[in-house]
């Protein structure tokens, strides 16, 4: 334990260092943690890369192992540490003074997160969600109290503490990593450990995103945590900044009202909590940390240009998608900015929009094609395609993964509820946005400030990707859309629900209370989200891991996951594995596509009814058989029916059991088909 600390500290450290560096007058201590930890990551991105590039050629092998790693990082420090005693730097906190009610709230949110965790652990030991039901409730209540009983001062740990704990609440079920593409990250992460150095190419995608796809074997090095725990709290912790970083970005701006009510948005959406933080959310840290920059005062960052460039390394380092939306998120904005100053001839600042729009474009485009040379090819293809899903969409279909297409493949009243609430809620984030640019446009008063239009501006390229996704999906998918962009546009919730009631006010004189209204939203949207409120009218849910310790998820146990490596461990050249759609995402950690030549398939689709499969493997998961009785219509394609497993027992010899799944053998030469018969 104390080396996990320890280590935790020492990788903190060179953040720390540089920020100390630095010109600035940042005092406050939340805002000053998020600086630490982007400088630091990209700091350990740079050392995993450049130490494993350049100690070879030294004849120092092994470059990403314990002694060499820990050198290089106490180095950096000490260097830095001397550079600043040179320039007589120092750092200046503004610590606030706390009354004994004020400690009393804030231990009390630092339990949120132990409470978390807690449950989680019950959950994993015992099976029993009723310690979690109580954490989710409980947060719901929090929610609804927030603006009234937390002071305005606590407000950056209370949002802290609540993302913390709702992303962990998810996280910690099970002893792996929770989630799809995260599964092939974790396996290059053990691949680096395993070969001591990072290498371009190595990794396929992951080796250009060394943020997710080094760092974390470096803080394993260091800590001895292994890999799993670093991805499922270390990173959630980490990512559990990003929210605060939204709070920080609209607090000056808007009002530490606003910004609190939007940072609980962006937590509460299913996509930040639902699976262990990977490559799009420690992206989405970066992203609102140059935003952030872009918006604080030159007087506190004299330098912060410079900053925003470093995170925006941070950026390119974590994901290639995130980046190009941001990149082009960025361009429009500037365009827009030249646009509005050739019609007012009043310059709103959005000069570095442009200039980062081009330096982190190309940046990425050359670091991109130097380490991953099929992710052009892979992106030029995504852009190719895009004119054949419009003609799709002009021809009536809707595309898959699109927002239309969700929207007609789901039902019931809970997932109704939930599309309606994110409807609305995002509506009044694009009445926010719109209310800036009609003041800043029409409005007599002028605005002393720039900030807020410099806001609206970047976020109106971000409302048109989201108004895109419901008919194309760009092979990323509407709901990875709504979480990238979420990041800019969720504190214009609250700044578009402000001006709706302060309009409805002046024209009927209606008085509607300020924060009630959308604090109860939000918390209604917390129960959707994960699951309680879908549980309560009996319309349970398939990623409902932290309630239901049967259900078929993407969360695996170790006896699960054993199932697996078994097949691995005794098969001589690559096998040919059947089983359904979510325990395949389980073997994307064992057999990577592109770097195995194992073949994952299903065993069952959804255009067709029953089973087949080949001579092969065929895994069968215990939680994914389900009793066909049980459904109105039609099986879900990712369960196996009671009758499907007892057909696949007949026609083949069970070579493997965990006691949580079993492993098939099937040797016959011609495929077996059940349930396909009137087909």
């Amino acid at each position: 334990m104390l080396r996990a600390i320890l280590g935790v500290a020492l990788l903190l450290a060179p953040g720390f260092m540089l920020l100390l560096l630095i010109d600035n007058r940042i005092d406050r201590i939340g805002e000053l943690s998020l600086y630490v930890a982007g400088f630091s990551l990209t700091i350990l991105a740079g050392v995993s890369v450049v130490g494993s590039l350049a100690y070879p050629v030294l004849g120092i092998p092994d470059p990403l192992s314990f002694r060499p790693i820990a050198l290089t990082v106490s180095g950096i420090v000490i260097a830095l540490t001397v550079v600043s005693y040179w320039r007589d730097r120092s750092l200046v906190l503004r610590v606030p003074s706390f009354t004994t009610q004020d400690t009393a709230i804030g231990a009390f949110l630092l339990c949120l997160p132990a409470l978390a965790a807690l449950a989680a652990h019950r959950m994993n030991a015992v099976g029993s969600s009723r310690l979690m039901y109580a954490f989710l409730l409980l947060v719901a209540v929090v929610v609804l109290v927030s603006i009234r009983e937390v002071p305005p001062k606590l407000y950056p740990f209370a949002v802290f503490t609540v993302a913390a704990g709702i992303v962990l609440h998810r996280n910690l079920i099970t002893g792996a990593v929770v989630g799809s593409d995260i599964q092939v990250n974790y396996f290059f992460v053990e691949l680096v450990l395993e070969n001591g150095a990072w290498e371009p190419g190595m990794a396929d995608v992951y080796s250009s995103i060394p943020v997710v796809g080094a760092v974390p074997a470096v803080y394993s090095i260091v800590t001895g945590i292994s890999t799993a725990l670093v991805f499922k709290v270390l990173y959630s912790l980490l990512f559990a900044l990003a929210p605060v970083a939204i709070y920080y970005t609209f607090a000056d701006v808007f009002g530490r009202d606003v910004a609190f009510a939007g940072a609980y948005f962006f937590v509460f959406y299913f996509r930040t909590f639902n699976g262990t933080p990977g490559k799009t959310r420690i992206a989405q840290l970066f992203m609102i940390l140059v935003v952030l920059t872009m918006i604080t005062d030159r007087d506190r960052l004299p330098g912060k240009e410079w900053v925003g460039a470093v995170f925006g390394i941070g950026l390119i380092l974590s994901h290639y998608t995130t980046t190009y939306i941001f990149v082009i998120s960025l361009a429009v904005a500037y365009v827009l900015g030249r646009i509005y100053k050739a019609y007012s001839g009043d310059d709103v600042g959005l000069r570095i929009t442009g200039i980062y729009a081009v330096a982190f474009g190309g940046a990425a485009v050359a670091w991109y094609a130097a380490t991953t040379p099929g992710m052009l090819q892979n992106v030029a293809g995504v852009l190719v395609g895009i004119p054949v899903e419009i003609y799709a969409v002009l021809s009536g279909e809707s595309i898959h993964r699109s927002g239309a297409s969700a929207v007609e493949s789901q039902s019931g009243i809970a997932y109704t509820a939930t599309l309606l609430l994110h409807m609305g809620l995002m509506a009044l984030a694009g009445v926010g946005v719109l209310s800036q640019v009609f003041v800043r446009l029409f409005s007599t008063d002028k605005p002393r400030s720039n900030e807020a239009i410099k806001l609206a501006v970047l976020a109106i390229p971000m409302l048109l990707f989201l108004a895109a996704s419901y008919f194309i999906s760009g092979n990323l998918g509407a709901d990875r859309v709504y979480q990238i962009v979420l990041t800019v546009l969720a504190a214009f919730m609250p700044v578009g629900y402000l001006a709706l009631t302060g309009l409805i006010n002046v024209v009927r004189d209606v008085d509607i209370p300020v924060w009630r209204p959308i604090l109860a939203a939000l918390a209604v949207l917390m129960l959707l989200n994960t699951g309680v409120a879908y549980n309560a009218i009996g319309e349970p849910v398939t990623s409902d891991i932290s309630l239901d310790s049967d259900t078929h998820s993407l969360a695996y146990t170790d006896a699960e996951i054993n199932g697996g490596e078994w097949i691995d461990g005794t098969s001589t050249a690559g096998p040919v594995i059947y089983t359904d759609s979510y325990t395949g995402e389980m073997f994307r950690s064992i057999f990577p596509e592109n770097y195995s030549n194992a073949s994952v398939r299903q065993v069952k689709v959804d255009w067709q009814p029953g089973i087949e499969f080949s001579e092969g493997y065929v895994y069968v998961r215990d939680r994914s058989i389900v009793d066909a009785d049980e459904y109105e219509g039609t099986v879900p394609q990712y369960y196996l029916t009671e009758s499907e497993r007892t057909a696949i027992e007949q026609s083949t010899n069970k070579v493997y059991t965990s006691g949580e799944s079993d492993v098939f053998r099937y040797d016959g030469s011609d495929s077996q088909q059940f349930g396909r018969e009137d087909t």
